[in-house]
């Protein structure tokens, strides 16, 4: 039997594959294949929140200020605008009319040939002497 977690335990130092540069285990590789970094470092790096000193956040007080305040100023604009008749009101009352022509259904499509309607018309049988005759000529 082949303990797998055992061989993959006993492999995690062995150099990956490919030109990242890390190990099995995911510990980043310097020069001469010694570890730069361990997986731990990289895991920490990559799930790290930054604070106020290493860039933006929009989750930062200052800036979710700024913007309910930037959202506030729009709509107060918004609403001057409206006020002074500077602006057209929309409204649902009236029905928006299309600068685009209706466009034709789609020809030979499945949904078109299973929408027609087709008349069927069903009579008696033709007798044995009217189907001899609409079968053309007998002789040439």
């Amino acid at each position: 039997m082949i303990d797998i977690d055992k061989v993959r335990l006993s492999q995690e130092t062995t150099n990956a594959v490919g030109n990242m540069g890390i190990n099995a285990r995911g510990d980043i590789i310097g020069t001469g294949g010694k570890i730069a970094a361990g997986r731990n470092q990289v895991m920490d790096q990559v799930y790290a929140v930054p604070t106020a000193d290493q860039g933006y956040s929009p989750n930062d007080p200052l800036n979710y200020n700024q913007q309910q305040a930037n959202m506030e100023a729009s709509k107060a604009q918004a609403l001057h605008d409206l006020a002074n008749n500077l602006v057209k009101p929309t409204t649902n009352l009236e029905p928006e009319e299309s600068a685009q022509p209706a466009t034709p259904p789609a020809r030979g499509s499945l949904a078109g040939s299973v929408a027609k309607t087709v008349n069927v018309n069903q009579g008696p049988a033709p007798t044995p002497a009217e189907q001899r005759k609409s079968n053309g000529p007998t002789r040439i």
